[in-house]
């Protein structure tokens, strides 16, 4: 008899641990689609609009696809090639690159800050 109650109170416990475990899961998931879900901010806007504007024509501005230039790095990875603080400044002084086909920008501070608060938003991991 003893041995019953034990082995009930046993399958209690371990229920409860899985229903735990189970809710705690579908909490994280929840979690985790809120933050993917979460609308872009006033100036990731303003940035993805300039970037679609002044950039999209040689890179891959958005958290997918390739650059229609091949030689042209997507946004989502440029964290991997530049640091994006100093970037901005890059952005203000005159964006100059190595290669021919890239224009040269020059970016108020206020657009330097909107595409830079855009290409953070879209880095992979």
């Amino acid at each position: 008899m003893r041995f019953l109650q034990v082995a009930k109170r046993v399958a209690q416990v371990a229920s409860r641990r899985t229903l735990s475990q189970a809710l705690l899961a579908v909490l994280l998931g929840l979690s985790a689609l809120r933050a993917e879900e979460d609308p872009p901010s006033l100036l990731e806007r303003r940035g993805h609009a300039l970037a679609e504007r002044m950039c999209a024509q040689c890179h891959a501005i958005d958290k997918s696809g390739s650059s229609p230039h091949s030689a042209a790095p997507t946004f989502r990875e440029i964290s991997r090639r530049v640091d994006l603080d100093r970037f901005a400044n890059r952005l203000r002084d005159g964006l100059i690159s190595g290669h021919p086909d890239m224009p040269t920008f020059r970016f108020t501070r206020e657009d330097a800050r909107a595409l830079i608060a855009y290409l953070r938003s879209i880095q992979g991991p």
